[in-house]
């Protein structure tokens, strides 16, 4: 059932609400040093937070907490969609509570979580967002948090001196709040910088000063990483059995807590030990398992990683098709990730800017257009075979070719996990199917190019009009959808005639040439025991009683199809 909310200011049972913010923070402090304790935590929390006392009038900051907290959980253990809906939720209630401090941390956690799904554009386009916030606190902390989020984000995209600038204002800032456990990860991340750099003097430092912090407070999960970083030096620098101990160190402990993505990470490079013995079916054993998954769990960097190096393997068997199928599937996955990584360039410019205020820092963005020039110079050969390739990509990729929006397959995918949340809390939700009216008119007067640019206008608008949390994608032809969480029926229908109106009331410019449009829209809305399929082609069905009934019109799925007037 749903339940409903009462402001963070409700006074009743204050001791209950004391011993859930009580047990939400316990729960916190656990994220680094017993994430499985930590959960179990979280969930209790959560529990208390939305039954029993708290059944009628839920303790709305106490759910928020817990979700926030395992968005962290979920986010070590590889679980990224799951922790990405969480944030959401999270963000979601703060946002009612105007708790400025836990929007900015719940967005920073949703750029890391971006992070992790190799989407650095989302990534870094969340947490400007979450510095505009940031910037007018009474505290550093969260800024903090978000510099080192954003320092991470230039790191795995290979601009290393931004990583390190951006890690160290973080570093500065936990020092001076006396944050032991953040402190740590920007060591651990600036250890990782100076040795892509190769300065292995001052890798070393950072890292022995990681170590000593991860010791002091217990912290396995930093200390996986501070055994798989010497794991890599001990390797490039020819101590295999050295390297292998550290390798096996960090997967034990990766297994004890259950971070699949750290398993995969240590098993990959556990797999260049033996390769560099010539243990290649050891190598390939591993590899393997960290293929699957990393595929399980998409975990799309494991995936490109484990696809070179079988195809190496692969090769020097002399089994080519077995190393040209995976050589293939990491060529896929590499275009993509340098495609990602080049745009990230130049939202990267889009970042210094807004950081500005708060950095003073301007100075950067000559560096960053030098740095542009380089990586467009040294992919120059990439992107002609990305060029070569557009339609086979085209195909692969989530984002339709015509209106930017995601398309049938992609929104299908975003729709499905949040459904799914839904459905296990049986919280409200709607589906709107658009359709342009007499689009083939359209078409005839204009023709196909420009009917092209109108869709594209189309999605714009509704881009615009919807909410960030709302999803909307292409359906196909002048078809578009919209999954609307947290919506009822009720709340959807004005919603449905305010779009009616956005197109109706203007004419719109599209290349020097008027243009007048008009919609009609089905919804349905979620019930019990319903599949998102069918609640898709509910709202399909209303569309089309929509359309026949005339243009600019909305039609409600029921029994006997009533379509609305306009109001």
């Amino acid at each position: 059932m749903t339940f409903p909310v009462v402001s963070s200011d409700d006074q009743s049972m204050p001791e209950l609400k004391n011993e859930i913010d009580a047990l939400n923070e316990k729960s916190w402090n656990l994220e680094s040093i017993n994430p499985q304790s930590g959960m179990r935590l979280s969930k209790e929390t959560y529990k208390l937070s939305t039954s029993g006392s708290f059944q009628v009038n839920v303790y709305k900051k106490g759910m928020a907490d817990s979700l926030f907290n395992q968005a962290h959980f979920n986010l070590s253990f590889g679980d990224y969609q799951l922790a990405l809906s969480q944030s959401l939720e999270a963000l979601s209630i703060y946002t009612d509570l105007k708790e400025s401090t836990r929007q900015a941390q719940s967005m920073c956690v949703m750029g890391a979580i971006y992070l992790s799904l190799n989407e650095y554009n989302k990534a870094m386009g969340t947490l400007v967002k979450a510095m505009e916030i940031a910037r007018h606190l009474n505290h550093e902390l969260p800024l903090g948090e978000i510099l080192l989020t954003m320092g991470m984000v230039f790191l795995y995209a290979g601009d290393t001196s931004r990583a390190i600038l951006e890690i160290k204002r973080s570093l500065q800032i936990f020092q001076q709040t006396n944050q032991l456990k953040l402190s740590a990860y920007a060591f651990c991340n600036l250890a990782a910088a100076y040795k892509s750099e190769n300065e292995i003097d001052i890798f070393r430092q950072y890292l022995e000063r990681c170590e000593k912090v991860a010791v002091q407070i217990g912290s396995d999960l930093i200390m996986i990483d501070v055994l798989r970083q010497k794991g890599q030096f001990e390797l490039q620098s020819g101590n295999l059995e050295k390297a292998q101990e550290l390798f096996q160190q960090s997967l034990k402990l990766a297994d004890t807590h259950g971070y699949k993505a750290d398993q995969v990470s240590s098993s990959l490079w556990m797999s260049d030990v033996f390769f560099k013995w010539g243990k290649l079916d050891e190598a390939i054993a591993l590899l393997v398992e960290a293929l699957n998954k990393s595929r399980k769990n998409r975990f799309t960097e494991g995936s490109l990683h484990a696809h070179q190096k079988l195809a190496l393997i692969y090769e020097q068997q002399k089994e080519y098709q077995q190393a040209y199928e995976h050589l293939k599937a990491y060529i896929d996955l590499e275009l993509k990730f340098t495609s990602e990584k080049n745009d990230l360039k130049y939202q990267s410019l889009e970042t210094i800017y807004h950081a500005h205020s708060v950095q003073q820092e301007a100075r950067i963005l000559q560096n960053q257009y030098d740095q542009l020039e380089k990586e467009i110079s040294d992919r120059r050969f990439a992107e002609e075979a990305l060029k070569q390739s557009e339609d086979k990509f085209r195909r692969l990729a989530n984002l339709d070719p015509v209106t930017g929006l995601n398309n049938r397959r992609y929104f299908y995918s975003l729709a499905l996990s949040e459904f799914k949340r839904i459905s296990r809390y049986f919280h409200p939700l709607t589906v709107m199917m658009i359709n342009v009216d007499n689009f083939i008119k359209i078409n005839d007067q204009f023709g196909h190019l420009l009917g092209d640019q109108i869709l594209k206008m189309v999605g714009r608008q509704l881009e615009t009009f919807l909410r960030e949390v709302d999803i909307l994608g292409r359906y196909g032809g002048v078809e578009f959808v919209v999954l609307m969480p947290e919506t009822t029926l009720d709340q959807s229908v004005p919603v449905a005639n305010r779009l009616l109106s956005l197109f109706s009331d203007k004419s719109f410019e599209i290349r020097d040439e008027t243009v007048q449009l008009t919609i009609s829209i089905g919804i349905a809305s979620f019930e019990a025991n319903i599949s998102l399929d069918r609640l898709i082609e509910r709202a399909d069905r209303a569309l089309q009683v929509a359309k026949n009934a005339g243009p600019n019109r909305i039609s409600i799925w029921e029994d006997s199809m009533d379509v609305l007037p306009i109001k």
